[in-house]
């Protein structure tokens, strides 16, 4: 059984359709893109995985796309629809982009890359850092992925390396965590913003203070 799709946006020459069902599927809008960018009548096209939306630049009308998407067993397009805005249409792009596929392709790329360094460190003999790294390590379990197990693991990492003398890393390693301290510092929930601190003359407190 297809997807159901909807119609977001129509009018002469463009149209977006959502597919709620298929929303965060990455491969499903990568072979809508492929599938539906086969017909002459199609000229652009741009998913968006996350929002789980197509926008179809076309040269057809809205029949014949519906025909199309249930030919290529991509989705059911209903009925219902947007009422037509017939203005001027777009250019014509023969462009095929998916800003959501990139993004989760960049990041696919880039776990897969440091999971196989991870492998060849370990296959080297260096497997565990100094305490500052796994101390780090913790900090970043528990602010970033909200895990308490993680930090208790790479905490328990930290005391051991300290135990065995190795408790600092590379200069470049420890200035890199003092900036990222300072930015998470000054960035942190209920912190006043330099215009409302004591003392600044735009702080109403203060000027009332002054009066006095």
């Amino acid at each position: 059984m297809l997807p159901t799709a909807t119609i977001e946006h129509s009018m002469s020459g463009r149209l977006r359709v959502r597919v709620p069902d298929r929303r965060g599927d990455v491969s499903y809008f990568r072979s809508a893109v492929e599938r539906l960018s086969e017909h002459p009548e199609i000229a652009g096209l741009r998913a968006n995985p996350m929002t789980g939306s197509i926008l179809i630049q076309h040269e057809t009308d809205l029949p014949s796309i519906r025909e199309i998407a249930t030919r290529r067993e991509l989705f059911d397009l209903q009925e219902e629809s947007a009422p037509l805005s017939y203005a001027v249409a777009p250019p014509r792009s023969v462009e095929v982009s998916t800003p959501g596929v990139a993004a989760v392709e960049r990041s696919r790329a880039t776990t897969i890359g440091l999971t196989s360094l991870a492998f060849y460190q370990a296959i080297r003999g260096n497997v565990i850092g100094p305490a500052t790294e796994n101390f780090w390590n913790a900090f970043g379990g528990l602010r970033l992925l909200n895990s308490s197990l993680i930090a208790l693991g790479f905490c328990g990492l930290g005391i051991l390396q300290l135990t065995r003398g190795r408790w600092a890393g590379s200069a470049s390693s420890l200035l890199f965590y003092a900036f990222v301290l300072r930015q998470a510092s000054a960035s942190a929930p209920g912190k006043r913003p330099a215009d409302l601190r004591d003392g600044n003359p735009e702080n109403p407190s203060s000027r009332n203070r002054q009066r006095r």
